[in-house]
């Protein structure tokens, strides 16, 4: 296995386990392909890692999951819950986000919303690694 395949893998599993910590159908992290400005504006996708309930998914045919990176978009798809956390490089610029959806109109709990920015730090290293 290359680095690549590597590090692909290891963003996948964190995806996972953010669905699974957070108890949603849906967590993404997307790895910009350069560092994003403070200011939101997105730029091209280089990774998107996903962990999707295909149940969800077919009944949520109108959801695009490939947006949950940007929260200027995915606000726009109404979902019940939307919680997303930067992830940021060593000088705090923005290289990614890792999010989670809901169609389920509740709020993350402290401990859940904790542990997707401790799974950000992670996904942050391993992008880097």
């Amino acid at each position: 296995m290359n680095k690549q395949d590597s590090i692909a893998e290891n963003l996948d599993m964190l995806a996972r386990l953010a669905a699974r910590l957070t108890a949603t159908p849906v967590a993404t992290i997307t790895i910009y392909d350069r560092d994003c400005a403070d200011d939101g504006d997105v730029q091209t996708i280089a990774h998107n890692a996903t962990a999707l309930d295909k149940a969800w998914q077919a009944a949520n045919q109108d959801v695009d999951i490939s947006q949950l990176g940007s929260p200027r978009t995915a606000v726009a798809q109404h979902l019940g819950l939307y919680a997303a956390v930067p992830m940021r490089n060593g000088d705090g610029s923005t290289i990614g986000m890792i999010a989670c959806a809901d169609d389920d109109d509740r709020e993350l709990s402290a401990e859940q919303l904790e542990s997707l920015k401790h799974i950000a730090a992670l996904a942050s290293a391993v992008s880097h690694n």
